[in-house]
């Protein structure tokens, strides 16, 4: 009788972790490293940087791994993060993203229908790319439980390029990791094959991390346009209404500073421009971002004589 007990009590004792056990449902979380700093959308008046995403490589060991041979990993992860991207820039309202990534594709289709393509130059070009990149699964089995983990962490290099100079003006790294887990007990819970979102998940973790520095620098830096035309007193400049100018605000007109060539580097460097007017915008002429106009007024200095070509409008 005191035989027959014990396989009775333990039974008992596994039947009651049975009907207590509830299946938990797979989730998965975020945890980026440094602190989220997801962008914030502009709600006040602010100038629009022409901005340019340019390529986004992997560099990671396993984009360059004999095991990842024939494999499409690394592009396919290079253009999530390219997308990734553009999309949290074009959130803030803060800029005009011009196409780069896919520029060949979209010159085969304005050939295909006749359009005349514009190449708009932008004033700042960022680069990136995925410096790190792994994955693991790790689990845990017990005598009556067991639990798995997946785990995908990325690091992210970005750049912004000034495109008159050529010059690295910012750069950063940021690390993301995302991770899921699943449990289960005598064979009941969740189950789960590996996460094929991990890798996106983690790649938008790491650039969360450094993006709104990223975007400070870029709207902190001096806003520029052009002047097209100059007609007596009426100076029209490139930009309206959806490029966050408005009538009433007053710019400072630059005349170009001389082109030369730095010994040391062999690269041409323009001089910094010499300010000689101040314009008072008046009138908008309605169009797209990259189309509208703005007509100004002179409120001080003079542009007599000068080539219009060797002009540009700043707000600082």
């Amino acid at each position: 009788m005191r035989y027959i007990a014990i396989p009775t009590l333990l039974l008992a004792i596994l039947l009651s972790a049975c009907a207590g056990f509830r299946p938990e449902k797979e989730a998965t979380v975020l945890a980026i490293s440094p602190e989220n700093a997801q962008p914030k959308q502009e709600e006040t008046y602010t100038l629009k940087r022409k901005v340019a995403i340019g390529r986004f490589t992997n560099d990671s060991r396993l984009a360059t791994s004999f095991l990842n041979e024939g494999s499409d990993t690394a592009e396919r992860l290079s253009r999530a993060a390219n997308d990734i991207l553009s999309a949290k820039l074009a959130a803030t309202n803060r800029f005009l993203l011009i196409e780069r990534a896919d520029l060949q594709a979209l010159e085969n289709e304005q050939d295909y229908a006749q359009i005349t393509s514009h190449k708009i130059p932008a004033d700042y070009l960022i680069l990136g790319s995925i410096s790190e990149f792994g994955r693991n699964t790790t689990g845990n089995v017990g005598l009556v439980d067991r639990s798995k983990k997946q785990t995908a962490h990325a690091k992210v290099t970005l750049r912004i390029v000034d495109t008159r100079t050529g010059q690295v003006i910012f750069g950063e790294e940021g690390r993301g990791e995302a991770y899921s887990e699943t449990a289960s007990v005598l064979g009941m819970g969740s189950t789960a094959s590996y996460d094929d979102t991990l890798p996106d998940k983690a790649i938008d973790a790491a650039i969360s991390a450094v993006i709104q520095n990223l975007i400070n620098k870029l709207s902190n830096d001096p806003w520029k346009s052009y002047v097209l035309n100059v007609e007596q007193d009426k100076v029209f400049i490139s930009g309206g209404a959806l490029q966050g100018i408005k009538p009433g605000d007053v710019f400072n007109v630059y005349k170009r500073g001389k082109t030369v060539v730095n010994p040391q580097s062999s690269l041409p460097i323009e001089l910094p421009g010499e300010k000689i007017a101040q314009i008072s915008v008046v009138q908008m002429i309605q169009g797209t971002e990259l189309t509208e106009l703005s007509i100004a007024k002179i409120i001080e200095g003079s542009l007599d004589g000068v080539d219009s070509k060797e002009l540009y409008v700043s707000d600082k």
